[in-house]
């Protein structure tokens, strides 16, 4: 009876045991970190998978390409949706086994609920409505946006945390950089519009329709769309250009000297940690 009782098999005829030490190596397989913090091989393969899809969402909107290759296209895109929705469930399984997570039913429902579960809900439905109407068809491109569970690795966080602690040290200086840069494209696009707006009514001739040109213009995108052909237009978009120069440079050198801060600090405190824990 003893003996029965240990080899005692479930209704898919494994061991307990066995199903449970299965589940617990999934369940590691399927985090974004590995035992030194990196990436497991699942989610690496998960993220070579999701850039896949990406890729195929994006030739397919090349209609040369659809036109001849458009029944491989859409076997490829199914085959990744099963693969995509055996990970969703295979997820939903192993989920009460994180720590605080309520067991059984309950425990894969906590999970279902959360945004990365949706996120990945919805990474599997263009596939369906893609069927169902071919406009659609853009929307496995919503599948990039799981590509950040690859970068949830602990370097990728702790960078995270160091610019975030850098916008907030910062961020009475990144306000007055944005009413710097907000003040320099308002100034602009009205004195393009008192000097090109009788020449070139088309481009220039309401203050709305400059704005545009000077956002542009402020940040050295430059389409060439739209420029000035008058004297004093010419003046005043290289005085904008000049002043576009320190709308770019001063936030990323106030964004960079607060990442520098938030580093160095850290760096400080371990430092100070390493020899008490020693």
């Amino acid at each position: 009876m003893a003996l029965n009782d240990e080899h005692e098999q479930d209704e898919c005829g494994q061991s307990p045991v066995v199903v449970r030490t299965f589940r617990e190596t999934l369940f590691h397989s399927l985090n974004s970190e590995g035992e030194q913090g990196r990436a497991t091989n699942a989610v690496k393969a998960i993220g070579l998978l999701i850039a896949l899809s990406i890729g195929l969402a994006v030739i397919a909107t090349e209609p040369v390409v659809r036109s001849s290759l458009g029944d491989l296209l859409v076997k490829l895109d199914i085959a990744v949706a099963i693969v995509f929705l055996i990970e969703y469930i295979l997820r939903l399984w192993v989920a009460p086994l994180r720590d605080g997570a309520r067991r059984g039913i309950r425990g894969a429902w906590d999970y279902a609920i959360t945004p990365l579960a949706i996120l990945d809900l919805i990474a599997i439905a263009p596939t369906i409505l893609g069927f169902i109407t071919p406009e659609l068809y853009l929307l496995r491109i919503i599948r990039l946006a799981r590509i950040g569970r690859v970068g949830r690795s602990k370097r990728f966080r702790h960078s995270i945390r160091y610019f975030n602690k850098a916008i907030t040290a910062k961020k009475e200086a990144l306000q007055i950089s944005a009413i710097y840069s907000g003040v320099v494209i308002t100034i602009s696009s009205i004195l393009m519009f008192l000097v090109e707006g009788g020449v070139q009514k088309e481009q220039f001739g309401s203050i709305p329709r400059c704005l545009w040109w000077s956002v542009v213009t402020v940040t050295t995108v430059g389409y060439g769309d739209t420029y000035p052909i008058t004297a004093l237009g010419k003046l005043v978009a290289a005085l904008t250009a000049i002043c576009g120069i320190a709308v770019i440079a001063i936030p990323i050198g106030i964004i960079s000297a607060g990442f520098t801060e938030s580093l160095g600090s850290e760096n400080s405190r371990e430092d100070l940690e390493a020899p008490a824990k020693r």
